[in-house]
């Protein structure tokens, strides 16, 4: 999606740019995939010609939703309370505004409305979001993101970066507040059947959150969606570099699987996600995608350890 954030009523000198997102956005739009982009008849007229320039339109189709972000009900009915929750007037440089929390929010929305489009017929739905070459670099950002497309892994699959425990989660408003890392909401995919569970559930979340005057990103509400109901999920690891590149196998950043995921999860008495991370991290290794050194030696015996617990 892409909307001009800097017409909102809650933009301040934080605020992206247009031309922020134009610039971050050239490699989503050289995708060489049947998309549908929701953003407004102002945005459009910037990225059509754009994306029309990197791909042949006509062998991979794209789909322009036009209609502006405030004009959704999901942002109607919700900015005035985020603001009044935040008590706005004291916050006016924050970036993650009421109107950011609400755009990265509708992101749930968008895959359930192109999913009842359904333009491509498609089995699985990827999310990525517009700028992610802001967080990805690399010359291989597209090889991944064509990799991850051509191999869709079932029901949500979303990278966890950094585990929390049941002690943390449970303080909802508290963690919420100091903005915490869970889970990349940057690039994920959805099997077709299993987005309105998600969208329900995401929805029951967020709402749940402003009752309680919280709310600080939908990566958060994706973290309580895994939590309330992990049988809806299949989860990769890795960092936010590596959101695109680590979907199918664990290809880079190992440490921070080893360290916020595998070792968080023990700590919190759940060997059996800590397994299947560790495994996913050994098996990156049996493929070198990467390599551990001698320095890390004790990390391997480590991941060993874990993936190989009975």
């Amino acid at each position: 999606m892409f909307f001009n954030l800097k017409n909102l009523r809650d933009a301040n000198p934080q605020t992206r740019t247009p031309e922020f997102y134009l610039e971050k956005g050239k490699g989503t739009l050289s995708v060489q995939s049947p998309m549908i982009i929701f953003c407004d008849w102002i945005t459009k007229d910037l990225i059509k010609p754009l994306r029309e320039s990197l791909v042949d339109t006509k062998l991979y189709p794209t789909v322009y939703i036009e209609k502006n972000i405030s004009e959704y009900e999901l942002y109607k009915d919700n900015w005035r309370i985020i603001a009044n929750n935040r008590n706005w007037n004291k916050r006016p440089s924050d970036r993650n505004t009421p109107s950011y929390l609400l755009t990265m929010t509708f992101k749930f929305m968008a895959l359930k409305i192109a999913m009842e489009r359904n333009d491509f017929n498609g089995t699985h739905y990827f999310w990525i979001d517009f700028g992610i070459s802001h967080l990805v670099h690399g010359s291989d950002m597209l090889a991944d993101v064509h990799s991850a497309f051509a191999n869709p892994r079932p029901k949500v699959s979303v990278m966890y970066i950094h585990y929390r425990n049941e002690e943390q989660i449970n303080k909802m408003k508290l963690i919420c507040d100091e903005g915490f890392c869970g889970m990349a909401n940057a690039f994920f995919s959805v099997e077709a059947t299993t987005i309105c569970k998600l969208y329900t559930l995401a929805m029951s979340i967020f709402y749940e959150m402003l009752f309680i005057e919280t709310g600080h990103n939908d990566e958060q509400i994706m973290s309580y969606c895994f939590v309330r109901h992990p049988e809806l999920f299949t989860l990769y690891y890795g960092d936010y570099y590596s959101v695109i590149s680590n979907y199918n196998f664990v290809k880079k950043d190992w440490h921070c699987v080893r360290y916020y995921f595998v070792h968080k999860a023990m700590e919190a008495n759940r060997p059996d996600l800590a397994k299947a991370a560790a495994q996913a991290c050994m098996e990156g290794l049996k493929r070198n995608f990467f390599t551990i050194d001698e320095k890390g030696a004790e990390d391997k015996e480590y991941l060993w350890k874990i993936a190989n617990m009975e």
